[in-house]
């Protein structure tokens, strides 16, 4: 017997009005809205978070006086040596490449993108961590599986990235990339070098040049991590791809991008707290270029001149090596409601080809294995879910912004999560949409929003700008007395920095996991978050962390106001690395550094215990792991 088929929109006559509602006069009319969309039954009304627009009540945003240092490891410059290496393997694997799809990912790390610092911190001064989403205004936006395959070049179809290695001729491939990184560790560079990584497999005619080239890719361009060096954990991916094999890399890069985006966001808020004479610092790892291109793509007026695309490049061409200055960023964002691109893939281009989900005429069609691989894409692309990384796992709330897609908006649902294991959210997001009706909207539509959409919006905002003001007047203390702790929640675990001249509650979500903080006679000064000087911190678990058990029972799963913030499993790596320098930094400094437990289970302890390419592919997934980390932390 047949399943019944259901649909990935709700179709009904409703009174619709435009996204900012001027201009245009209510109208009643068929409209088709992305599930899942609040229902009158459900209590109450779903609420903006109030701290995602307590930016709204700043009267102004100076990027460039925030004391907040940032390193953009995932954003990479191009190498000629690089090119050239690109040159002569695809030759040889063009058809690979295209077949894994990756090739367009590939040929995209040949390009220049110039950052814009005050673009990229004006975009996330207003991320949400809770909706996933920006928020203005006028309205809520965000990067979605879309962007990063029509951008990034990545496929949102695929296996997962920990697919193992099950075949011996896999594992005998694997095994020669795994002997060849132990060579080099044990050269005079003491760590995975690609630089040297490239002298030892470029032109060489190896047997195996071109999987060490796709984990050369993958290690630099894809998955950065703390050391800059050729990963252990990509081996496996690299293998996989360079057979053809397709993996689904679109979620695990959107997840970086997602979890990258929230630390930011938190960074900023901490910085505005931190005395004239401290500064903080953060290292960002996902290649987030993606979210600059994405705003070039969107807002009109912060976008350079795009360069001509020659038959057959990517799109993202278009951004190589351009740039232009804009005086106000944070004005151009706000007052962006009329002249922001809902749908800039929609619209044509010399020399690019569409993708043929971008139809003259609307459609839908049902969902069966048979179906056309771009427009499987697409309804992935639709479907709320968990995207899963290499280290950490984030929920994807397309349905908040629906209009990206040509889809007509609503008041978004409640969407549970499901990332008890990335096994679990794997299985939520690859999740079977056979019998399932797709709806391609017509490439020209121009989406709006229900009436009661637009009103809950209005509502929403001046609810969450009142709640903002009553939470700053109440911040506020008498001179002389303590600064008490925040009643905010944290993302991930609860984490306390001091510093010399100043205190920082980190139960807020002030504090990432990712962050650090110097306090210095010279406000300029940079503080390294791997090799910490004498006077800086770094955060790491607090002593008294709950267990897994514990975490998972009280949680509070959400996407909105309502909800505390979703629970993200910070990479417990990353954290874990910061105690190298701080060992020095505790052995230097005369003033006590954050207590790591007894003398027994020194920072040397933790190192050993979380090397950095021996862990798993998943760091902080592992309950063993997180249970043996609390042990050391609490005694």
């Amino acid at each position: 017997m047949e399943e019944p088929e259901t649909t990935m929109v709700e179709v009904r006559e409703e009174l619709m009005v435009s996204p900012t509602g001027q201009n245009q006069n209510p109208c009643t009319r068929t409209a088709h809205f992305l599930k899942p969309i609040f229902s009158s039954l459900e209590n109450p009304l779903p609420k903006l978070p109030s701290q995602c627009l307590s930016s709204l009540e700043q009267p102004s945003f100076e990027p460039k006086n925030l004391p907040l240092r940032i390193s953009f490891h995932g954003w990479r410059c191009r190498a000629n040596s690089w090119s050239t290496w690109i040159e002569k393997m695809a030759a040889l694997h063009e058809s690979t490449w295209k077949k894994a799809g990756i090739y367009e990912a590939i040929m995209n790390s040949t390009y220049q993108i110039k950052r814009n610092n005050d673009l990229v911190l004006g975009l996330a001064e207003k991320w949400c961590c809770e909706t996933k989403s920006f928020i203005f205004s006028w309205g809520e936006v965000s990067v979605t599986l879309e962007d990063v395959m029509i951008l990034g070049g990545f496929s949102v179809l695929g296996s997962p990235v920990f697919t193992p290695i099950e075949t011996e001729e896999l594992k005998e491939a694997e095994e020669s990339l795994k002997s060849a990184r132990i060579e080099i560790v044990r050269s005079k560079a003491k760590k995975a070098c690609p630089r040297l990584w490239m002298q030892k497999f470029m032109d060489t005619g190896s047997e195996f040049e071109h999987e060490a080239f796709l984990a050369f890719w993958l290690s630099r361009y894809v998955f950065t991590n703390a050391h800059e060096t050729i990963r252990e954990h990509v081996f496996s991916i690299a293998v996989h791809l360079a057979r053809g094999t397709r993996l689904a890399l679109a979620p695990a890069v959107l997840a970086s991008i997602y979890r990258d985006l929230c630390w930011l966001k938190d960074a900023i808020t901490a910085s505005t707290k931190l005395g004239k004479e401290e500064v903080s610092t953060l290292t960002i790892w996902s290649p987030f270029q993606l979210v600059q291109v994405w705003a070039w793509e969107r807002f009109v007026e912060l976008r350079p001149k795009p360069n001509l695309i020659e038959k057959g490049q990517p799109r993202l061409f278009q951004w190589h090596d351009v740039s232009c200055k804009v005086e106000n960023v944070r004005l151009a964002l706000e007052s962006a409601s009329g002249s922001f691109e809902w749908r800039p893939y929609a619209l044509q281009i010399d020399n690019w080809k569409q993708p043929k989900f971008y139809r003259e005429n609307e459609v839908c069609i049902s969902i069966t294995a048979r179906l056309d691989k771009e427009l499987e894409s697409f309804a992935r692309c639709l479907k709320a879910s968990e995207l899963v990384g290499l280290d950490c796992v984030e929920q994807y709330l397309p349905h908040r912004v629906a209009m990206q897609f040509g889809i007509d908006q609503d008041i978004p649902g409640f969407v549970p999560q499901s990332n008890e294991t990335p096994e679990i959210a794997w299985l939520n997001y690859c999740e079977s949409l056979t019998a399932v009706k797709l709806y391609i909207p017509s490439r020209l539509y121009k989406a709006g929003v229900s009436a009661r959409y637009l009103q809950w919006w209005n509502q929403s905002v001046l609810e969450s700008k009142d709640t903002a003001k009553d939470l700053k007047k109440s911040a506020k203390k008498p001179k002389g007395k303590k600064q008490g702790k925040s009643s905010s929640g944290c993302r991930g675990f609860h984490q306390k920095i001091e510093s010399f001249h100043g205190k920082i509650d980190a139960n807020d979500p002030s504090v990432s996991p990712n962050w650090s903080m110097k306090s210095s006679k010279k406000p300029g000064d940079i503080v390294n978050r791997t090799n910490n000087v004498s006077g800086s911190l770094s955060c790491f678990p607090l002593k008294k962390s709950k267990s897994v058990s514990q975490i998972l029972e009280e949680k509070q799963l959400g996407n909105d106001g309502s909800i505390s913030s979703g629970y993200c499993r910070r990479n417990s790596k990353k954290s874990a690395k910061n105690l190298k320098g701080n060992k020095k930094a505790k052995e230097e400094s005369s003033s006590p550094a954050v207590p790591l437990g007894s003398s027994k289970e020194s920072a040397q302890t933790l190192k050993r215990k979380y090397k950095d390419d021996n862990e798993s592919a998943f760091p902080g997934f592992s309950k063993k792991r997180l249970k043996n980390q609390h042990r050391i932390l609490k005694e």
